[in-house]
């Protein structure tokens, strides 16, 4: 019998579930935070990626006798690889320039790389970064406390360190 796509990428799912459990064991709270913290994140996206996993399985068990489509339509290869640099890209400027002001261009290139066939309007887009950036900027800020560093401080620190 041979397994589809779905069953296989489920039951990987559920490895990599088991093997970030076990790692996420190790992850040490300061004392001065107040339970759940940031320990409760990442057993949070364990549980949906296992639900997500189990739902994979189901499905490809439920949809065996229906034949796949090829999992690349022509070209997709190269979009994947596209979408992959802008990742690398992103990560490079954003170590130059910072979150705040690459996560907007960046949002905005990645919504017009994922559209697909569908037009996109740029206000719109514009508008959806600046928001994504914002959550983004909050979440990380405010709900798992880690405090924004400047690019001064850190020079700073730097030049403190070599003293």
């Amino acid at each position: 019998m041979k397994m589809r796509r779905d069953t296989k990428t489920g039951i990987v799912g559920l490895l990599g579930c088991a093997f970030f459990l076990f790692a996420s064991q190790s992850i040490k709270q300061p004392a001065k935070l107040l339970e759940p913290g940031p320990r409760l994140f990442p057993y949070v996206a364990i549980f949906l990626i296992a639900v997500s996993s189990v739902a994979l399985i189901i499905k490809g068990i439920k949809e065996r006798e229906i034949e796949e489509k090829p999992y690349f339509p022509k070209g997709g290869i190269l979009k994947i690889s596209k979408s992959f640099l802008m990742l690398v890209l992103y990560s490079i400027a954003m170590t130059w320039l910072g979150f705040l002001i690459t996560t907007p261009f960046a949002t905005v290139a990645f919504i017009y790389d994922l559209r697909g066939n569908s037009k996109v309007k740029l206000i719109p887009s514009i508008i959806i970064a600046l928001l994504v950036t914002g959550v983004l900027y909050a979440m990380f800020v405010y709900g798992f406390q880690i405090k924004p560093v400047s690019y001064t401080h850190l020079r700073a620190h730097e030049t403190s360190a070599h003293l």
